[in-house]
């Protein structure tokens, strides 16, 4: 029988239009970094500027707003329930399992296997990407949640909030450290955090999705307490001062604590980008908290696409990347294109995948109903 933990929280449309908005940036900007030619990758040039500014906000989003969900949904259990008898804690240990599958799966293709793995296996097959990074993040957020759950969101939101400022720290360490980390550690464990194949490591981009948990807490505390849609504006206040001074902020904090750290300032190099993103994620979770409160508009295709992120992140890797069969777009299309070609073709890249998630539910569905028929004996 259905427990109150088990029951389904309400969905709050501003969270799957944020993560519709983070997977769309994502196809755009992959299909656009794929087939740009070399001729127009101009720095300087204004539109190319833009883009890619755009295009480096899709990965901070895609995080921060994989912790705010999930945060959100695994706050609104009860504080007395055992942990593990949490419907959403043992949801997200199947899920954490299957991130780690799918990100090293994707990464495997008949040419790695026939060469470069004997050769360089440390180069592709075990790198440490977007997926490997998020399964990490969800075992953070429940390691944390379950120590401190039965303090309530006065202790939670801090602890999520020092842990991402850590991470945003730490890396600054790391940004000055020549040498792989940990030093004598296998490939796969330096990958974490500082390895040959660090892609999308724990540091610091664990720290998005830490802070998009803070974020879930307060949204869940405040539906709790006080019902109703949430104000946008802490949301557009912080962010706007964050767009405008946190990447300034950052540069001082950075040298600061190198600088404690006794680091030379002549050869230091600093990462001033993380909160100076984090404002303009705000920003947009404002803007989105105000579409949600003024407009009526029919988005269901659009939350559905929010909804179906995993899927499209996977099956978008085996289109664009060849991920698993080794045969994808990159076989044909790799900087090749000029900027409209390459605008039209992330236009349908992205209404492809938008299309596919519509079916997404009901096929799941389906294979549920089929396999309960199975079983059965129906």
């Amino acid at each position: 029988m259905e427990t109150s933990a088990d029951k389904k929280p309400p969905r709050l449309r501003f969270i799957d239009l944020a993560r519709a908005v983070a997977i769309l940036l994502m196809l755009e900007g992959h299909f656009v970094q794929l087939t740009l030619s070399d001729e127009w990758r101009v720095k300087g040039l204004g539109c190319y500027d833009l883009w890619l500014h755009a295009r480096g906000l899709a990965a901070p989003m895609f995080f921060t707003v994989t912790g705010l969900i999930f945060s959100y949904l695994l706050c609104g259990a009860p504080s007395d329930q055992a942990f593990f008898k949490i419907k959403r804690v043992r949801h997200g240990l199947v899920r954490a399992v299957e991130l780690f599958f799918w990100g090293y799966m994707l990464q495997f293709n008949p040419g790695i296997l026939t060469g470069e793995i004997s050769i360089h296996p440390e180069s592709w097959a075990l790198t440490f990407h977007v997926l490997q990074c998020i399964a990490c993040a969800l075992l953070t957020m429940m390691a944390v949640y379950g120590l401190l759950r039965r303090f309530g969101v006065m202790a939670l939101v801090p602890s999520f909030l020092m842990l991402g400022f850590s991470l945003f720290l730490v890396d600054q360490v790391f940004e000055n450290y020549e040498p792989y980390w940990p030093p004598s550690a296998p490939v796969i464990l330096q990958n974490f955090i500082k390895g040959p194949g660090s892609h999308f490591s724990i540091v610091p981009w664990l720290g998005f999705s830490l802070y998009g948990a803070a974020i879930g807490a307060l949204v869940r505390h405040h539906q709790q307490s006080k019902g109703g849609i949430i104000n946008p504006l802490p949301f557009l206040i912080i962010g706007l001062l964050l767009a405008r001074l946190g990447w300034h902020w950052d540069n001082l904090i950075a040298h600061g604590f190198l600088g404690a750290l006794g680091h030379d300032e002549a050869t230091r190099e600093t990462v001033f980008f993380f909160h100076g993103r984090f404002g303009e994620i705000l920003v947009g979770i404002g803007l989105l908290i105000c579409f949600d409160k003024w407009v009526k508009w029919n988005t269901t295709w659009l939350e559905t696409i929010g909804r179906s992120t995993f899927p499209i992140y996977v099956i978008h890797v085996v289109a664009l990347y060849g991920g698993i069969f080794g045969i994808g777009i990159n076989d044909l299309l790799t900087r090749s294109l000029n900027p409209w070609q390459s605008a039209f073709g992330a236009l349908i890249f992205m209404a492809a995948f938008g299309l596919m998630a519509q079916y997404v539910t009901p096929f799941k569905k389906w294979c549920q109903s089929m396999w309960e028929k199975r079983k059965t004996g129906a």
